[in-house]
Parts: structure tokens; sequence; C-alpha cells
């Protein structure tokens, strides 16, 4: 026998196993008992719906939602098998803070759920439900401009750090939806909205066919805009879902029909939400009164225009717009657009291509300071008789997106039979931080091209301006048709005015009797480069500096207003019976010079066989006066000049031509004394004009210099 201590103790035997396991019986049918009993009480209570958990459920309800929750009549609850809830009235009431009569008040509710949907949004989640079904519905969904949101129900237990406001702020998603009846009051700082929303209808993944769907109605306000909108959307939450939870919610068909302000809307597609950065596919009807209004909802910086009229493709996603027009008629202007609109980022930005057959200046009017119906340039805010654009520029409308967009327009019509328009115009527009640029800008004219750039930043106070411009081969009749005595009857030059002006200054050449078909022509080429600053157009022109530098080829005058311009009667009244006959010109230089808005010539000279003409003085953008003397000095004999300044004064909007009465009115006094004392023949003598054949290029003075008077140019005081 082992009889150390350490050995282990005999098996028991069998009589005391049996006994040991009959002990154990009572404890284990115990159990089972236990078991079977709360098996059978859940039983009970699934079936009965858990009628003495009304109170606890509350509570619970309460404590989870940190704000009162009310069950109110019949009370039904589900825990095991599909858990949902069903209460003939519920009300969860709002924080205080929201100033809400509540969150929700539903009658005949029934709400469903998954537990692990409820432990994910304790987790800092979106709360999504199965089902919420409700005969009558009334929502009070409010955010402050902080981002708190008195839908965001409970608290995190612990967040994670990347967990920030949207998940918690979004509203709930859901399964399924249907109501009966109901009203939605969301009124949001962050969107800057407050809408009042009445919807009837059924969605969700449950919900399906023709049958199923949402028909709602919206009024109130958005982003200062008063609205008033029909929808008709399908088989999900498009009303309500968050923008920030809903990237992949399943697309369903929606209509959009209403006003916005006064623009009318129509919208028939798709989406996957339609509030804050919706998802959206489908076809867009616009009309207004200008773009800006309806640009000002979604952040985007367009000019105030005429009417418009726009339809075409809309896809957004992701932040992002993208609009392929069919048809975008603004004003007279008919243009075509596939433009795309990146709302997210930093500023916003915008980027494309604009093109089209027409576009009118008229309807570009309101964005330059002119007169919002008629598109002239006058002014709504300044004292009438001014003849540049007085309204100021929008200018932090610059800021608030950027821009990208290249421009191709077959036609820029300015308006008018006096002026061609400009053909195949394009160029580039930039707006970046601030800074407005048109970057190669050229466009075809008359036979002739601009090139050039401009650009306007709205960073500086008072904000800067800078254009330079190149002019080549532009032939002056055929694009400005003022020049023309058929303009007068409004009447516009043939297509091939070009042509007709060739064959016109050859004819002249060669001494033709041709009747002259324009005043004045050539081929003109110039540039400029000038400088300003201000806040409107007319600040900007008064205050303009730089060079001006304009050159006439191969160009005609008439020659009766050769003679007019040298009030020479006598060859005037010779041309009148004759007829008229443009006169080649030798040359054609105008150096103008712009300081602080006021504009004088260095140089400015007509030179033909018959006259050399000057021009000095100035033209004062800052006032709109001017104060410009033309002298002509006669290369030919004549028996009756008068040889008196014409004199141009008044302002831009209201000019007056007259001459300078002293030098008139000595010469006419010479006259009559010579004639009083040596007779009637004699009084013509002051009237004569021998005229200077000789004179040698006045376009070019270092050639000039040294030559005879006739070829510098007259001295004379600007008043």
């Amino acid at each position: 026998m082992n009889t150390s201590p350490h050995a282990p103790p005999p098996p028991p035997s069998a009589p005391a196993r049996e006994r040991s396991a009959w002990a154990r019986r009572p404890v284990l049918w115990a159990s089972v008992g236990v078991l079977g009993l709360l098996a059978a009480m859940v039983v009970v209570g699934e079936v009965a719906g858990w009628p003495f958990l009304r109170q606890p459920l509350e509570r619970a309800m309460a404590r989870g939602a940190q704000v009162p929750v009310q069950l109110q009549g019949a009370v039904k609850l589900r825990l095991i098998w599909r858990p949902r809830l069903e209460v003939e009235h519920l009300r969860i009431a709002s924080d205080p803070r929201f100033e809400a009569p509540h969150l929700l008040d539903a009658q005949r509710v029934t709400l469903a759920w998954r537990w692990g949907d409820v432990w994910r949004w304790r987790r800092g989640g979106t709360l999504h439900l199965q089902a919420l079904r409700a005969d009558v519905l009334d929502a009070h969904l409010v955010r402050t401009a902080d981002g708190a949101a008195n839908w965001q129900l409970g608290a995190q237990e612990t967040p994670p750090p990347a967990v920030d406001a949207p998940g918690r702020s979004a509203l709930p998603s859901f399964g399924n939806l249907t109501v009966g009846q109901g009203q939605i009051a969301w009124v949001d700082a962050v969107q800057d909205a407050d809408v009042a929303v009445q919807v009837r209808g059924s969605e969700g993944r449950a919900a399906s066919g023709p049958g199923t769907g949402y028909q709602a109605s919206l009024t109130g306000r958005y982003r200062a805009l008063p609205l008033k909108l029909a929808v008709r959307a399908g088989s999900t939450l498009p009303l309500l879902q968050d923008p920030d939870t809903a990237s992949d919610a399943p697309w369903v068909p929606v209509r959009i029909e209403g006003t916005v302000a006064a623009t009318r809307v129509l919208y028939d597609g798709q989406a996957a939400s339609l509030l804050g950065m919706p998802r959206m596919q489908g076809t867009v009807e616009v009309a207004g009164p200008s773009l800006a209004d309806v640009a000002r909802p979604l952040g985007l910086t367009l000019p105030q225009t005429p009417p418009f009229d726009l339809r075409g493709e809309l896809r957004q996603d992701a932040g992002v717009w993208r609009l392929k027009t069919t048809r975008a008629h603004i004003g007279s202007s008919r243009l075509q657009g596939d433009l795309q609109y990146e709302q997210r980022t930093e500023p916003p930005r915008l980027s494309g291509t604009l093109t089209g057959p027409k576009l009118a200046l008229a309807d570009l009017g309101p964005a330059i300071g002119g007169d919002r119906k008629t598109g002239a340039a006058a002014p709504a805010d300044t004292s009438a008789g001014r003849a540049l654009p007085q309204r100021r520029f929008n200018l932090p409308s610059l800021k608030a997106m950027d821009a990208d967009v290249q421009m191709a327009i077959q036609e820029l019509d300015f308006g008018t039979q006096a002026m061609a328009p400009l053909r195949q115009l394009k160029t580039r527009v930039f707006l970046d931080e601030g800074v407005l640029r048109l970057e190669s800008l050229q466009a075809d004219v008359s036979g002739g091209q601009f090139k050039g750039m401009t650009s306007l930043d709205s960073n500086a106070s008072p904000a800067k301006w800078e254009a330079r411009l190149a002019f080549e081969g532009i032939d002056m009749a055929g694009w400005i048709r003022g020049l023309r005595p058929d303009s007068a009857e409004g009447k516009a030059p043939p297509a091939t005015a070009t042509t007709a002006l060739k064959r016109e200054r050859q004819a002249a050449r060669q001494g033709g009797e041709q009747p002259v078909q324009a005043y004045l022509t050539g081929e003109l080429f110039g540039n400029l480069h000038l400088r300003g600053a201000g806040n409107s157009t007319a600040d900007i022109l008064g205050s303009a500096d730089g060079p001006l530098q304009l050159r006439l080829r191969e160009g005609t005058l008439s020659h009766l207003v050769t003679e007019a311009m040298g009030i020479d009667l006598a060859q005037a009244l010779q041309v009148v019976i004759t007829g008229d006959r443009p006169l080649p010109l030798r040359c054609a230089r105008f150096d103008l010079v712009a300081r602080d808005g006021v504009v004088r010539p260095s140089l400015a000279v007509i030179d033909n066989r018959d006259s050399t003409v000057w021009t000095t003085g100035q033209v004062s953008l800052r006032d709109e006066s001017l104060n410009l003397h033309v002298v002509t000095r006669p290369k030919d004999w004549s028996l009756l000049s008068l040889r008196t300044p014409v004199t141009v004064t008044g302002t831009l909007s209201d000019p007056v031509v007259g001459i300078e009465p002293k030098r008139l009115a000595g010469r006419v006094l010479g006259a009559l004394a010579l004639g009083a004392a040596a007779g009637p023949a004699a009084a013509i003598l002051p009237l004569l004009e021998s005229g200077s054949a000789n004179a040698k290029d006045p376009c070019n003075p270092p050639a000039a210099a040294g030559s005879n008077r006739s070829a510098s140019p007259p001295t004379q005081k600007p008043r």
C-alpha cells in the first residue's frame, strides 16, 4: 500500500458516481425549465407585442436619442424576428436649442430596423431604417450655421478620429418609406434654405411599379430666392437623402417642374438625391429674365442678361455639374455650350466650351453697365447725357468661382447697321482668384483681323484694367458703314463691299468720275495698349493711360468732304454740280496718347492730292467733353475759300460741329473792308487760296523736316 501523503485519492465507487449524477439532475432540469420559461415568455411577448415594455422602451429610446420620445395609443413591438415597432402615435421631440415644436410627429406608424444597423449608428454611422410607414407625418428638420442638426439623435460611443459631422448630421436612410400624407419643414442655415414640403406616396426598394413614388410640392426660399416646385419621384428618397451619404443610392425617375424666383424650371430624368450636392442626369429646360438669377442658387458667376431660354442635357455627380445644351437663346443671341461646373472645389470652377452662330453685343449690355431692357449703354444710376456705361461692376462675384472656357462665336453683332459684325470670334476666358482675362482674342472683320487680350483685376481697389489690341487690314468703309452715303437710309453695303471699294480707289487713282461709294475708305492698321482703373466702364476709360496708333493704307477721301472741312465754298459748289468722287489718300495717320482719361493726338493727319487735314485738341473720357480743331490746308487754287478751322465741341453723346468764329469774322471783315475801299472786285482777294502743291509727306514728320509750313501741323491751343 502506498502511504505517501502525495498519492492521489482512490477513484469513487460506482454507487458514489450514481448518487452524484442524481444530485446534479435537479439543477439541470431547473435550468432547462428556466430557459423554457424564458423562451415561452419571449414567444408570448413577441405574440403579444411586449405591452409591458412600453414604458421601458420609451425610456430607452429617449436615452438613446437624448430627446423625449412618446409612444401613445396602441403599441406593438417585435424584437426577435424582423424587429419593428407599431404605434398609434409616435412623437420624437426636438432639442430645445433648435426652437422646433418637434422632430417627428407621426400617426399609425410602423418602424422596422435591423440590430446591426442600430449598432453601426451607435458607433457613429448614419442611421438606416428598414422601413418607415405612416398615415400622417409631420417633421421639422433644422440645421444651424455651425452644422448642428436636430436630427443628430444620440451620442457616439467611441467615435473614430476620422468620423465627423457628415455621418452624424446625415438624415436617416430608408429601405422603404410610405407616407399617406406628410409635411416636412426644412430650415437649413448651411444651405440657406427655408422650405416647406407637402408629400404623399410610397417609395423604397420594397415599393416598385407604376403606382409607386412620391408626389411632392416644395414652397419657400432657397438661397434667398423664392421657389415653388412640383416633384414626382420614384422608389427611394430623393427629396430627403443626404448627399454626403447618398453616393451609392440607386437611380430613380424624377420630374421637377416649377419656378425659382422668376425662372421657370423643368427637369425630367433620374436622380439619387436632390439636396445639397445632388446626383442627377436628364433633360432640363430653364427660362427666365436673366442668367444671373438662375446661377445664384448654384453659386455660379454669370452676367446679367436679357431673357433667356436654355435647353439641354444635365448631369450632376459628386458635386460636378455638366450641361450640354441643345438650345441656348439669350436675347437675340444663339449659342451652344458644353460646360462643366465643379461645385466642391474651393473656389468652384467652371470649364468647357461656348460656341454658336451669333452673339449680340446688346445682350451683354447689362453686364457692362448698359440698360437691361435694350442693352444700350445708357446708365441706370447716373445723370442723363452720358454716353459711357456707368453701372458698377459686381466685382465680388469674380471671386466666387474660377473659370476656363474656350469661346468660338461665328458672329458678334454690334446691334447697328452702321457697323459690320465681327466674324469668327475666338478667345479663352480665364477667371482665376478674382482676375478675369480674355486671352488669345481674335476676330475677322471686313477683310481684316484684330488680335489681343484684355484683363480685369478685381483684387485691386479700384479694379485694374488692361487691354492690348492690334488691327490689321480692316476695310474701314466695310466695317464702319456709317462712312457710306447709303447708311443714312439704314441700308447695309453689299456683301462685296471690299471688292467694290478697291475698284473705287483704282478708278479714283486713274482719274475716273465714278460716284463716291464711301466718304472714307482704306485698310486700317494699328494697335493700342491701354491701362485704367475703376469699378465701371466709365471709371476705367476715364482713367485710361497709353498709346493708340492707327494707319490707313490705299484709302480714299470724299472730295466734297475734303472741301467742306476746308470751307472751300467755290470748290465745294463745283463738286456738288459735277458730282462727288473719291480722292486717293497719300497717307492717313493718327497717333493718340491717353493720359488720365484725356486723349490727345500727337499726330493726326489725312493727306490727299487736294488738301492736308490736321486735327488737334482733346477728347476727355472723364467728363466726355470734346474740344477738337480740324484745319485743312489746300494744295490747289481756289476762288472762294474761308480757310477757317472746323471745331467739334460738346460731349460724346451730343457733339457740336462749328467753325472758328474769330478767324471767320476776321477774313470776312477783311473782304468787306477791302471791297469798300477798292471796289467789289477787290473783296474776293482775302478769300483767294493759292494752295501749296509741293508739300512733302505730312505723315512722316522727320521726312517733312525743313519743308514748308503746309507739311507741319498747325498750332492750335485746345480750349
